[in-house]
């Protein structure tokens, strides 16, 4: 007997004409990949599709649909492993779509989907050269398939200020301080937070600001955890092609931790956000409890895991001595990959009956406390941009020791940065370079 390889097609005879019996081969079917989900599509129009996929120690599970020619036959929760679950669907396939080799694809496809969901990401040699660098999507701030982190006290701005960045993404406009998208790329906005209007306000103000039309943000309102939701929606972000996604907040976003570890909810936040990769990420978070009351130097909500997790991450404080405008000052405190931590930068929320403006903050005319988390080297700097200052002087008015800011002017000179403008009595007045 000779072996043909054709499509699978029951209603064909299964001899030529000569009399000659043929073997029939079911065609391979395509696999492909979307964001979470699975699909596997044979030449004869059948379709399955795996979405929301759990691997247990029961196996994979997942909700699978199947269809044939655009006519769903089935939906429903599936145990890829169960041969008697597969066995029930079999049946259920042939009683409306007869003819169909249904037991041999629901046994390729158990197997195929089952090995996907647990492949991962394959092993590689290292060689010390970068295959595909993470590209810098926004100077200092964004980078792609990498999350920041944003966190600051509540009523400070940052809801403001990542719309901005979205806007900014979206239509590959600039914001000041060099904050300008190497390219645009879609950008999406999931908000745990506000709601649609409020978000839709702030759109249309703050694309008059920048003189453009309201670009298109892919908006999502959510209630459940991202875990739960990042499948779906990493699916949908690989079909639209979105670059920039927000987090508003990430204190709502995690999980509840009933049962589980206290560091599982932050650790499966983190590898949710992997799904959406190569998009750039910035998560919105809130400071703790204990930083908000005390005042004292802040730390994100969420422990030692929710620092670890990012890339890069920012504060955000707002200067309320500023009224007349949404006043805010971010400084970096964790810069991965980076030479050196960015400088400080301030921006100016300023809103009118139709816009919001965005304009750059001078630092040297913050409140004190506001750009007390920067480094101290940067804070004589500002400092000195104000005025010609003594080193107790500076040291009384950063609340610092003398010899801290003796310390730090040696090397501010050495550097060029600051000039001895001679003994106001025995003390040195010190003056700021001017560039």
């Amino acid at each position: 007997m000779r072996t043909k390889a054709v499509v699978a097609d029951p209603l064909a005879p299964l001899a030529g004409a000569d009399g000659t019996a043929y073997h029939v081969v079911i065609a391979e079917p395509a696999l492909r990949r979307e964001g979470f989900d699975f699909f596997l599509d044979w030449p004869d129009g059948v379709r399955f599709a795996l979405t929301a996929i759990r691997d247990s120690r029961d196996g994979v599970r997942g909700e699978m649909t199947i269809t044939h020619r655009e006519r769903r036959l089935s939906w429903g929760l599936l145990g890829l492993s169960s041969t008697l679950a597969r066995e029930t669907l079999r049946r259920k396939l042939e009683g409306l779509a007869p003819g169909l080799p249904w037991g041999d694809y629901l046994e390729d496809a158990a197997f195929r989907f089952t090995r996907a969901a647990r492949q991962g990401e394959p092993l590689v040699t290292l060689t010390g050269k970068v295959a595909s660098p993470t590209r810098e999507l926004m100077p200092r701030l964004l980078f792609e398939s990498e999350p920041t982190l944003i966190f600051a006290d509540g009523d400070t701005g940052k809801s403001l200020f990542a719309l901005a960045v979205a806007v900014a993404a979206h239509a590959g406009v600039s914001l000041p301080f060099g904050l300008k998208p190497a390219r645009a790329v879609p950008a999406a906005y999931l908000d745990w937070e506000t709601g649609r209007d409020t978000i839709e306000s702030r759109l249309s103000l703050l694309a008059a600001g920048l003189g453009i039309d309201p670009p298109a943000v892919l908006y999502k309102r959510m209630t459940r955890a991202l875990v739960d939701e990042a499948p779906a929606l990493a699916a949908e972000f690989a079909r639209r092609g979105i670059g920039f996604i927000v987090i508003d907040s990430k204190m709502f976003a995690v999980a509840g931790g009933d049962g589980a570890a206290f560091h599982e909810p932050i650790t499966a936040f983190y590898n949710a956000l992997r799904l959406f990769v190569p998009a750039a990420t910035l998560v919105l978070n809130h400071i703790t409890n204990e930083s908000a009351k005390a005042g004292t130097p802040a730390r994100p909500f969420g422990g030692a895991l929710a620092f670890n997790g990012p890339r890069l991450i920012w504060e955000a404080k707002r200067d309320h001595d500023i009224d007349d405008a949404t006043a805010i000052i971010f400084t970096c405190k964790k810069a991965n990959n980076l030479p050196r931590k960015p400088e400080p930068f301030g921006l100016r929320f300023v809103p009118s009956d139709r816009a919001i403006t965005v304009y750059p903050m001078n630092l040297a005319e913050a409140a004190p406390s506001i750009t007390a988390g920067a480094t101290l080297p940067y804070r004589v700097r500002l400092l000195l941009a104000t005025a010609d200052m003594t080193t107790p002087e500076i040291a009384e008015a950063l609340g610092v020791g003398d010899n801290a800011v003796r310390a730090v002017l040696s090397r501010l000179k050495d550097k060029g940065a600051v000039v001895d403008r001679g003994k106001d009595g025995k003390i040195t007045r010190w003056g700021l370079v001017q560039s």
